[in-house]
This record gives C-alpha cells, sequence and structure tokens, in this order.
C-alpha cells in the first residue's frame, strides 16, 4: 500500500511536468539584465496544475483532522512550501536566468531535484490529496492504480535503497556531462528530459529515506543514513571539481552571453558552489530529521517487543541487571555512534574543502 501511495505521487508528478514541457524551455535570450528580474512566465500547464493541486490538497486537508494540530500545520507547510519550490523553479525568473547563467541553473536544479521533492516527501500528502480528489478520479483512476500488482512492483523496485540512491545521484551526475549539459541547453525537449528526471529522481530517493517502514521489505535506518552520508560526499567531489576547474566546460551560456557581466569560470565556479554546499547541507538537515525518525522507530519497536503482557515470556524480556540492560541497548547505541560519527566526518571533509575553495580558488 506504501509503495502504491507513493507511485501514485510519482505519476501525478510526472503527468504535471510533462503537460508543462512548453515552459521548461527558459526563453531568455531575448532578455537584458534589467528586465530579466520581472520575467514572470505563468503558463497555465503550471500555474494552472499547481493551483489543481493546492486546491486539492485544501480539500483534503479540510476534511481530515487526524493528529495533533502542530504536527498537521508542519506538514501543511512542508507542502505548501515544497510546492511553491517547484512552481518558483519552473515559473519565476529563476528559469530563465538558467538559460545564460550556469550558477542560477544550479539553483533551479537545487529547488527541482532537492527542496521541493523533500518537503513534499516530509509532509506526506498522499493520503490527503487522495481524499481532496473528486470521487470519481478517486474511483476510476486512483482505487486502480492501487489495486493494481504490476503497479505495486514497479513502487517497491523504485524504492529499493540502491535503486533510489542510483538515480537521485545518476539524475545529478549524468546531466553536467558538458556535452549533456550543453546539448540540453539548445535543445528543449532534451532539456525537459533533464528536469523530469532530476523531480523523479528526488522524489525517489526521499521517499525511499523517509519511508515509515522499517521492516525486511524497506531500507533500515542506518542504511539510509549511511546513503545520505555517500551523497553528501558525491556532491563534495563534483562540486569541488566543477568550482576548482581552470577550463571553461559549458560553453552553451556564452551563445547569447552570461548574465550579470559574469566571466565564463566565475559563473561556472559558483554553480559548483552550489552543488557543493547548499546541496550537501540540505543532505545533512536530511540526516538530522531522519535520525530523530530513527530513535521514534526504536522506541515503538522495543515498547511493542517489551510490553508487558503478565506471560514468563515477557518478564524474561525485562531486563534485571545494569549489564543486561546495556547489552539490550548495546546495538541501538553504537548505530547512533556510528551515525554521528560519520556526520563528523563528513562536516569535517566539507569544511577543508570549503577553506581549500577559498584559499586556492
Amino acid at each position: 500500500m506504501a509503495q502504491l501511495r507513493t507511485l501514485s505521487t510519482f505519476a501525478a508528478t510526472a503527468a504535471v511536468f510533462m503537460a508543462a514541457a512548453p515552459a521548461l524551455a527558459h526563453g531568455g535570450e531575448a532578455l537584458t539584465e534589467q528586465d530579466i528580474w520581472l520575467a514572470w512566465h505563468l503558463t497555465p500547464e503550471v500555474t494552472g496544475v499547481v493551483l489543481f493541486g493546492a486546491l486539492v490538497y485544501l480539500r483534503g486537508a479540510l476534511g481530515r483532522k487526524q493528529g495533533t494540530k502542530g504536527r498537521r500545520i508542519a506538514r501543511h507547510l512542508m507542502f505548501a512550501f515544497g510546492l511553491a519550490s517547484l512552481f518558483l523553479a519552473l515559473q519565476s525568473p529563476i528559469d530563465p536566468m538558467g538559460e545564460r547563467s550556469f550558477f542560477a541553473h544550479q539553483i533551479q536544479h537545487l529547488l527541482l531535484r532537492m527542496l521541493g521533492p523533500m518537503l513534499i516527501v516530509l509532509a506526506r500528502p498522499e493520503g490527503i490529496l487522495i481524499r481532496g480528489l473528486p470521487r470519481f478520479l478517486r474511483r476510476r483512476v486512483v482505487g486502480p492504480l492501487m489495486a493494481s500488482r504490476g503497479m505495486a512492483r514497479i513502487g517497491s523496485a523504485l524504492i529499493r535503497p540502491w535503486t533510489a540512491f542510483g538515480l537521485f545521484v545518476g539524475s545529478l551526475y549524468f546531466w553536467q556531462i558538458p556535452q549533456v549539459h550543453n546539448l540540453a541547453l539548445r535543445n528543449a525537449p532534451v532539456h525537459y528530459l533533464m528536469h523530469i528526471t532530476m523531480i523523479l529522481g528526488g522524489f525517489v530517493f526521499f521517499a525511499m529515506i523517509f519511508n515509515r517502514r522499517d521492516d525486511a521489505t524497506s531500507a533500515y535506518h542506518g542504511k539510509r543514513v549511511l546513503l545520505l552520508f555517500i551523497a553528501i560526499l558525491s556532491n563534495i567531489f563534483l562540486g569541488a571539481l566543477t568550482t576548482l576547474k581552470t577550463v571553461v566546460l559549458y560553453t552553451a551560456y556564452d551563445i547569447e552571453g552570461r548574465l550579470f557581466a559574469a566571466t565564463p569560470l566565475n559563473d561556472e565556479s559558483g554553480g559548483g558552489y552550489i552543488i557543493w554546499v547548499p546541496a550537501s547541507m540540505m543532505c545533512i538537515v536530511a540526516i538530522i530529521i531522519l535520525m530523530r525518525v530513527w530513535d521514534d522507530a526504536e522506541n515503538r519497536r522495543l515498547s511493542r517487543r517489551y510490553e508487558w503482557t503478565g506471560s514468563n515470556t515477557a518478564a524474561l524480556e525485562f531486563p534485571q541487571t545494569a549489564e543486561e540492560l546495556r547489552i539490550k541497548v548495546d546495538t541501538p547505541n553504537r548505530r547512533v555512534a556510528q551515525g554521528l560519527g560519520m556526520g563528523v566526518m563528513t562536516l569535517f571533509l566539507l569544511v577543508v574543502a570549503t577553506a581549500i575553495s577559498i584559499v586556492y580558488g
């Protein structure tokens, strides 16, 4: 069921942005540095669908009052900011800027690939969106999708740990290949495909990271933390490589001239820094959230395991001495310590790499 709901979210997202293909061409060639800040291209293919999604969510939220008030408000805010991130990436001046500035293009990719998907997944909007849909859509579209075994298998395959990680990191590295990146800037359908793969890669990855299940069919929390750390290291490697290079790689930005009188190397170094630091910091935020989720999952699991039932078996599960208690909590504590140790090491590498870029950049 969880995989089907996740897959239905992916399908809805894909439908939104497939319909928005004409809007994904920046159209910033003829804009000057003065008027580009006013280049809000509100197209019905994107703005209309975003508004429809917001209204569906609002309709579903008004009829659903599960959970505490504070948690409900937090979920609503995360969904709103996530949806706004996708909207700004595609309809605001960031979009046309991305055709003539590598730096602006990487900010757009950060919104599409990381911030928007992460916030929407954290909001867990599947139930609210389904409830807010018209009844005939729930019965004729969503119901058959959720009952389909084939769709369930596809959903399960997509959110396997290494599959989701490969799609997430691959959607970054592949489109940063200079020849591929330059082609995407010159070809609207290829550019459209770039954004689609980044959006879906982000949704798949964060759906796996924040999956509420913690059993043999899902990625255990320790593995999810490990994958986030590897994602940080991949950001550091690619970002440092792009920031510290001494040759211009992305020449398609020079066809119409780079914005704001930026030299090609400075523009590309700034874009590399976006990959390097802000994207890595977002993964660190995800790790902090995941550690809290992990702690809650451990508490629930221990509560179920050691719940007092009055039976002899239940009595044997309760630690009677300090040594027995130490043995029972040793493994969870070791996992947390390893995760924190990896976090400190990653932060140290991030700081050192940033210092090197400042000194030798």
